[in-house]
């Protein structure tokens, strides 16, 4: 996993940080909703990666998209038909560990788009 400060802009590093502080502050819920407006941030300034796929070791191809984790704050897939990315938060409350575990693939995501 990356650092936060490798995050180039400035828009979604603001959004990384403010997930990292509220996890610190023991708010994994409110971490998770920083996280899911700054993927769908992400997506928004970067449509190609709505429809780029990704190769396992085995050599399959799929949609990136369908990596996201779906603990609870789910991604919307009729949304991505649409071409606009939605994610249902389908519970009010998350754990810090499930809080870290998106905030580990968006921010490795981040990286990975050169953001």
């Amino acid at each position: 996993m990356g650092r936060r400060e490798q995050v180039q802009n400035e828009e979604l590093r603001g959004l990384i940080d403010e997930s990292y502080a509220q996890m610190r502050q023991g708010k994994a819920s409110d971490a998770v909703r920083t996280l899911v407006r700054c993927f769908l941030r992400l997506l928004e300034l970067r449509p190609d990666l709505i429809s780029r796929t990704i190769e396992t070791a085995g050599g399959q191809r799929f949609p990136f998209l369908m990596s996201w984790p779906a603990l609870g704050a789910d991604l919307s897939f009729e949304s991505l038909r649409r071409g606009k990315p939605e994610i249902e938060l389908n519970r009010e409350r998350f754990a810090t560990s499930e809080a870290m575990t998106y905030y580990e693939f968006v921010l490795d995501t981040l990286l990975w788009a050169k953001m």
